[in-house]
């Protein structure tokens, strides 16, 4: 996996399950949905930061975040 990969990953993690800003930690980040082209936008209205997501990064980030115990 690259690092590229690695952040976004990361990034998704912090949106998703924690609700924060990967960049500032603020909750006061807004959420998107483009139906159109199956992506998935954040911005922050703390600090600023914004970036989009395609479903296919969505579902390989959040693969690992509860595996299945056997």
């Amino acid at each position: 996996m690259s690092e590229h990969q690695q952040e976004k990953q990361e990034e998704l993690k912090s949106l998703i399950l924690m609700g924060t800003c990967p960049c500032c930690s603020s909750n006061k980040v807004k959420y998107l949905e483009y139906l159109t082209n199956r992506t998935f936008g954040f911005h922050c209205f703390n600090c600023g930061w914004k970036s989009k997501y395609n479903l296919t990064e969505l579902k390989q980030a959040s693969a690992n975040w509860f595996p299945i115990q056997r």
